[in-house]
């Protein structure tokens, strides 16, 4: 779905309390893109800046689970290891890029009849937002299947049980 600006600042919210009270934090990403709104469009930078620094800032446990798409700023701002994130995992049906593949093919390939756009989408579906071509360049640690994922949560979270950060003392962040 859309991360909306209070959806993002109520998730920073969230992750800011979880980081005060060292409970880690689990994310089950889906992000198509930002809802924007004539009303949200003026606190959607500052809200999404928010999300994205309480991510960085945060020193607990941080796990992402793909389930379905992650295009674009969307997806780096729910946790990505882009700002952080200790563990990513993506289901094997994810779709991980820049934008949805039927949308760059009508950018890339304007003048072409429809049976050619969708043979075009489907080669950058395959090349540029595959788990498999996400895994290759280091987005995703590990690609699962759905009725694996309990497991591979459990064990993250395991793993990351004894995880500490050294950061220079400071009292407040910039954002």
């Amino acid at each position: 779905g859309s991360i909306s600006a209070r959806g993002a600042r109520k998730a920073a919210d969230f992750v800011k309390f979880c980081d005060a009270f060292d409970i880690p934090v689990l994310t089950l990403t889906n992000a198509t893109g930002f809802m924007a709104t004539l009303c949200s469009e003026k606190m959607m930078a500052k809200s999404v800046g928010e999300l994205v620094a309480a991510f960085a800032d945060a020193t607990v446990p941080k796990v992402n689970v793909i389930i379905g798409k992650a295009y674009g700023t969307a997806y780096v701002a729910m946790n990505s290891k882009s700002i952080g994130a200790d563990l990513v995992y993506a289901w094997d049906n994810a779709e991980i890029g820049m934008m949805d593949a039927s949308l760059a093919a009508k950018i890339m390939y304007a003048d072409a009849d429809a049976a050619e756009l969708n043979e075009k989408a489907a080669q950058y579906r395959e090349l540029q937002n595959g788990v498999a071509s996400a895994a290759a360049r280091g987005y995703v640690d590990t690609v699962i299947s759905p009725a694996d994922t309990r497991k591979y949560v459990i064990g993250a979270f395991e793993m990351l049980f004894t995880k500490r950060e050294d950061r220079p003392s400071k009292k407040h962040g910039t954002v």
